[in-house]
This record gives structure tokens, C-alpha cells and sequence, in this order.
């Protein structure tokens, strides 16, 4: 039995069967594009809710400051005098409040030296500042503090006495130091110093509480000054209601100017 051969017709294309894709091969092909997808859709969820919420932390009607808190030792201040000006962040949004402003205005007071403004949730204005040590007067309407820096206070409530000062520019801490040490040599005597000035020509001019006034000079300070400290209880110190002036500018004395004494006005008739 002969089998006949199949012939292949020249130029015809044999057809094939295509077959249906398995499973795996479809997530192989979309899978990929399809998570990259979820991805995007999430962070678009994610941004959109931060824009929400950064536009609901800047709506100057939310989350207002309510307190103003000041801590620190007063003196000379009063908070009176500092809440008109904490004041005036009350109301704002507590994360849009300009508080670098607010530190700003305070600091401007003379009487504070150091100051920190911080915000405390909820509606908290904390404000921690350290007030100006003053040592004494310094010229006209001036005073200084304990650190040699000059300031112009509005008001002073802290009772005295304060020492009058008066000197050059740029020798606050000088003066301060000379008036410890005057103090230290004269106070067991009964002498309490009240003003130390030194002129423009650096000589040194002392004026005690019970009014007497010591021209020291400008060479020799320590020397003369413990001269007059060995002078005052054995020569001087009985007449002091009669001196007006002593100058100590002179190698191995002292001169003496004396108060004028008004005479007495004759009675009538």
C-alpha cells in the first residue's frame, strides 16, 4: 500500500494556532505598570492632604495664641510694661505668629538684656528674659550696669542710692573697678564715696556722702589715695564740716579749701 506524499504548495504560508496567553504571562506584562500606578495615585492622595493641612496651619484664624507666660526676675521692669507689646501677638496663628519680631520689640527695652521668645502648644507665648544689673548713673540721664555698657533706662524703680559715675568714653569698667577700690579703703572710716568722675584730662575727682570733695589727679592714684586715707582720721576728719575741697595733687601734702560761711544777717532794728 503506497502512501501519496502531501506537496507543499509553493508560496502558501502554513498556518499556525495561537495559543491563549497562561496567567502568569498577563501579570508579567501588567503588573508592573499597574503598581507604578497605585504608587502615583497614593502620593497624589498624600500631597493633596498635606496641601489641605498646610493651607488649614496657615489660615491666620486657626490655632490662635491665647497666653502670654514672662519669666524672669523683675526689678526695674514691671510686666506692665512688657505686655502691651507680648499683647499683640495674641489672636495670631500659632505657627505663622512672627516671633522673631516679638523678641525684637522687647529687646529694644533698655532694661533687658538678654531675652528668648518660644511658643508652647496650644496657644502659648512663653517669654524668659533677664533683666539689665545696673551699678549706678552715669553723666546726664544715663546709667551703667555691672558689665560697663551704658543705657538710657525710661524709668528706674529700684530704690537706691546709686553712685554717680562720669568718664571718657570706652572707661566704664575703669571707673566701675576705681570706685570698688575706693570703697574698700574709705567705707570702715565712715566715708562712703557718691560720685567718681574723671575729666576729659583723666585726673580723678572724688566726691563722699557727707559732701567733701577730693581732687585726686591724674598721676599717682593709689599713692595719694592712701595718703588721704592716712590724713583723714588724724587731721581732717574733726574739721570735716569746715572743708570744702582737699587737693592731693602736691609730691608730700594736701591743701585744704575751706566752705564759706555766710555771717549772720544782722536783726532788724
Amino acid at each position: 500500500m503506497r502512501f501519496a506524499k502531501k506537496r507543499r504548495h509553493r508560496g502558501a504560508t502554513p498556518l499556525r494556532r495561537e495559543t491563549p496567553q497562561a496567567p502568569g504571562q498577563w501579570k508579567a506584562a501588567w503588573g508592573p505598570p499597574l503598581r507604578w500606578l497605585g504608587v502615583a495615585l497614593v502620593l497624589a492622595g498624600v500631597g493633596w492632604g498635606l496641601w489641605v493641612g498646610s493651607q488649614k496651619l496657615q489660615d491666620p484664624h486657626a490655632f490662635p495664641l491665647r497666653h502670654v507666660r514672662i519669666e524672669g526676675e523683675l526689678r526695674n521692669l514691671a510686666k506692665a510694661d512688657l505686655e502691651p507689646v507680648a499683647d499683640e501677638t495674641l489672636g495670631q496663628n500659632f505657627f505663622m505668629a512672627n516671633l522673631d519680631a516679638l523678641r525684637a520689640a522687647l529687646a529694644a527695652n533698655p532694661w533687658i538684656e538678654t531675652v528668648a521668645v518660644r511658643r508652647w502648644w496650644p496657644d502659648i507665648v512663653d517669654i524668659e528674659l533677664c533683666e539689665r544689673v545696673a551699678f549706678g548713673y552715669w553723666g546726664q540721664g544715663e546709667m551703667v550696669d555691672v558689665n560697663g555698657r551704658r543705657f538710657r533706662p525710661p524709668i528706674v524703680r529700684q530704690p537706691g542710692p546709686w553712685p554717680q559715675l562720669a568718664g571718657p568714653e570706652g572707661h566704664e569698667k575703669a571707673l566701675i573697678k576705681i570706685y570698688g577700690e575706693v570703697r574698700t579703703l574709705f567705707d570702715p572710716m565712715g566715708l562712703h564715696l557718691a560720685r567718681l568722675r574723671q575729666d576729659e584730662r583723666r585726673a580723678w575727682w572724688l566726691t563722699f556722702d557727707n559732701g567733701l570733695e577730693v581732687h585726686v589727679g591724674r598721676d599717682q592714684f593709689e599713692q595719694r589715695l592712701r595718703r588721704l586715707a592716712q590724713l583723714y582720721p588724724r587731721m581732717l576728719s574733726a574739721q570735716i564740716d569746715r572743708i570744702a575741697v582737699v587737693d592731693l595733687r602736691y609730691g608730700n601734702g594736701f591743701a585744704v579749701r575751706w566752705k564759706v560761711v555766710e555771717p549772720p544777717t544782722p536783726a532788724a532794728g
